[in-house]
């Protein structure tokens, strides 16, 4: 892997799409361009595409989203997956993570790599979600709503917080109010009703459980469906 063939600017934008499996041009002016504008950052990701550093898709039109073009991916000898267009799940799953991890620049989206560095000890089968580390140190595990009702969110939430509850040193993290369960949605109605229903099946009993709302989610569900 030779990232020297980038210049250090690209390497910024590769390094950071791969962390948080995409971007926009919104999320680059505030995040890898502050000060530019729109018109100057869409120049900058066209011409990035232009050069393969990445690829462009629609996220809901006009707006695109870019992933890992074909250069950044050999240059990193990383999957070529990295590079292609994201499902129906995985679009709003990933597009929700990176706006509630770089509001306020106060956390980060941990990658691959990173979850297997700090947490070896997590079964392979709970590593492949969203995990978020905030500028306290404290872990959170990012559930994404789907569109289910808020029942189905809040026993699927549940389970996944006693799952990795199982986990002794997770358990330990949340004894220690360093772990939590973060669920992002689309509206505050909605949020109101995921807590409720969220208190019934008893899930802020075990662990601490906060709510964000991502607004702009509700048209990737549209979109999907």
């Amino acid at each position: 892997m030779n990232k020297s063939i980038l210049r250090p600017r690209d390497l910024a934008f590769v390094e950071f799409v791969r962390r948080y499996r995409l971007a926009t041009n919104h999320v680059v002016a505030t995040q890898l361009l502050p000060g530019r504008s729109m018109n100057a950052v869409a120049k900058v990701t066209a011409r990035l595409c232009s050069a393969q550093i990445l690829n462009r898709y629609v996220l809901v039109p006009p707006e695109n989203y870019f992933r890992l073009g074909g250069k950044a991916i050999s240059t990193l000898g990383v999957s070529s997956r990295l590079g292609e267009s994201l499902g129906p799940q995985a679009l709003p799953t990933d597009f929700a993570t990176l706006i509630y991890a770089t509001s306020g620049n106060t956390r980060r989206r941990l990658t691959g790599e990173e979850v297997n560095q700090y947490m070896p000890w997590l079964p392979g089968d709970l590593s492949h979600s969203p995990y978020c580390v905030d500028k306290n140190g404290q872990l959170e595990l990012i559930r994404v709503d789907l569109g289910g009702s808020p029942q189905h969110v809040a026993r699927k939430t549940t389970q996944a917080s006693l799952d990795r509850l199982d986990v002794p040193q997770i358990s330990e993290l949340a004894a220690a109010t360093r772990f939590q369960v973060v669920v992002l949605t689309t509206s505050e109605e909605k949020a109101k009703a995921i807590s409720k229903a969220l208190v019934a099946c008893g899930c802020t009993d075990a662990v601490r459980v906060h709510i964000a709302v991502i607004p702009r989610l509700s048209f990737l569900l549209l979109r999907a469906n």
